[in-house]
């Protein structure tokens, strides 16, 4: 049987990609078509309804609804509707929020806007990164508070906004169940696929004796998301014996090393899913987490960026705000964060240029629907490859939207420009001088969480075995800790190396810690008691003595 645990020599400290490769570079993920195209479909379907009955205008909002279908993507689709319908009446809310605003407060929309969008980027912000969401986040929230409060002003009902915004969402949910008809379990298979890549690549790593500790966390991760997308198909409880938990279950013994083990170490039971919303909600209640950091630098950013854009009469607020939500989206390092600020100023740059040409074209109501189509296509599929370039389309497409198609062109491109710069450079400010040590505060509170944790599991493994209720519970939630403490460890070096480079072996073993845990719970016998537990708690009471 392999050794599941890697010398503790071979904790090297990430290498971070160069400026260079994070400006111009482009990210290995593939290309998104599919999810491009029903992110196009989820609008232009009904918008181009709505349009066969004369309603140009109302075609338009069916938009802020549509930004739903993003949040759905690689969920099972036993759990996908319910995420983009959750998505979905995040959307709603906020539109009914900004076409109260725009609706009562037309003289004053600028002040009491910046407020509105400062209180949804705020919360926003929290649950995207407290959740783990990821990609699309918080931004597309904002924008539709945004618009809607542009289209109240224009003289469009609040019941017409939210109504139209509605039907963008009842599309977002039909379209991105639609993949179900060709592959039922696709989801499954794909999260299926990218454990057993990662998995295999640890594997090999350790037979050849090569540093590995972060091929461990980066297999150990991606388990970690397949038993999710597993159990958010329900197979574990449906279909135990399904061939999907047969090879991920197989590849998680092969992960820890016991493949070839006896029968009474093989029948143990399936990890548990991912924390609840609530649990990770509540687990980021603190300043020294990285979700509250990043609501309130958002909070900051957008007050500040809205409020000069106010001070300086440069009639849309809202531009600005909606900058620095961009930028900050999700909480990037400092490093990253700066990156996507130049993303943001040069992706604007050129998409004011798309713009003002299609302002010359002046599209007809069917041709701005199918541009608009076209725009969200362009988004989804480069948003996670070349931040910068998504900005090209999303920049025209925010415009077209808040219908900025009328009236002379210079004077709006202008103040656009203008209000990019300010969010851009709030934005930038708000990472590197609001708690500029937030890094150093989240990586410590990482590592407590992760030794609290494993603390609390070895306790109750000295009286319960593995497969006990509780001690399941905390076996997922210490998965959940260790890949938050990468993830932290990953961010603190970007932003701080030579600190980090010094608190990096404190921090590895760590990690080690909690993965030779999780390791001893498979090792043993699902009836009986872990073997050894107060080595394993002598090193986690060495690491809590040593912060």
């Amino acid at each position: 049987m392999d050794d599941p645990t890697p010398d503790p020599s071979h904790h090297p400290v990430p290498t971070p990609p160069r400026r260079r490769a994070l400006l111009f570079g482009s990210a290995h993920t593939g290309w998104r078509w599919p999810v491009a195209a029903r992110s196009a479909l989820a609008f232009g379907l009904p918008a181009l309804s709505v349009l066969a009955t004369g309603h140009q205008q109302q075609a338009m909002i069916v938009a802020l609804g549509a930004f739903a279908v993003l949040y759905g993507e690689a969920r099972a689709y036993r759990m996908r509707w319910r995420i983009v319908l959750i998505a979905g009446a995040g959307f709603l809310t906020a539109a009914a929020l900004g076409a109260v605003i725009g609706d009562l407060w037309h003289a004053t929309a600028g002040i009491i806007g910046v407020a509105a969008l400062s209180v949804v980027a705020l919360v926003a912000s929290y649950v995207m990164v407290a959740t783990r969401a990821g990609p699309p986040g918080m931004f597309f929230f904002v924008l539709v508070c945004a618009v809607a409060t542009r289209m109240a002003a224009a003289g469009i009902s609040v019941p017409v906004i939210v109504g139209y915004t509605a039907l963008g969402v009842l599309s977002s949910v039909l379209v991105s169940m639609s993949p179900i008809l060709r592959d039922a379990r696709a989801p499954e298979k794909a999260s299926l696929a990218s454990a057993l890549r990662a998995v295999d690549t640890y594997v090999e790593y350790r037979k050849n004796g090569q540093p590995s500790a972060a091929e461990r966390h980066a297999a150990g991760a991606a388990l970690h998301s397949a038993w999710a997308t597993v159990h958010d198909a329900g197979l574990p409880a449906r279909e135990p014996d399904s061939e999907i938990v047969r090879t991920l279950l197989a590849a998680h013994r092969q992960f820890i090393g016991i493949a070839d083990a006896a029968p009474d170490v093989l029948d143990a039971p399936v990890p548990m899913t991912r924390p609840t919303v609530g649990q990770r909600l509540r687990r980021s209640l603190t300043i020294r987490s990285h979700a509250a950091t990043t609501a309130l630098r958002t909070l900051a950013a957008a007050v500040i960026a809205g409020g000069i854009s106010v001070l300086v009469d440069l009639g849309r607020p809202d531009w600005a705000v909606i900058t620095a939500v961009l930028v900050l989206n999700l909480g990037p390092d400092r490093i990253v964060g700066t990156v996507r600020a130049l993303h943001r100023v040069g992706g604007t740059v050129v998409g004011l240029i798309v713009f003002a040409a299609l302002h010359a074209i002046a599209p007809s109501d069917i041709v701005l629907v199918l541009v608009l189509m076209a725009l969200m296509f362009l988004t989804d599929l480069f948003v996670v490859r070349n931040y910068g370039i998504a900005v090209v389309f999303i920049t025209p497409l925010a415009l077209l939207i808040g219908g900025a198609l009328g009236g002379p062109i210079l004077v709006p491109v202008r103040d656009r420009l203008i209000e990019t710069l300010v969010g851009a450079l709030v934005a930038v400010a708000a990472m590197w001088v609001i708690v500029p040590r937030a890094h150093r505060h989240d990586l410590r509170w990482n590592e407590s969480k992760v030794l609290r944790v494993a603390a609390d599991l070895i306790e109750i493994l000295r009286t319960k075995p593995p497969a006990d209720p509780v001690a399941m519970r905390l076996r997922r939630d210490l998965q959940f800790e260790l890949v938050g403490n990468h993830l932290s460890g990953v961010a603190a070096y970007r932003d701080e190396p030579a600190w980090t480079r010094e608190q990096w072996p404190r921090h590895a073993e760590i990690g080690r810690i909690g993965y030779d845990l999780l390791a001893q719970c498979w090792l043993t016998p699902a009836k009986r008691l872990l073997t050894d537990p107060d080595d394993l708690a002598g090193q986690i009471a060495r690491m809590d003595a040593s912060h």
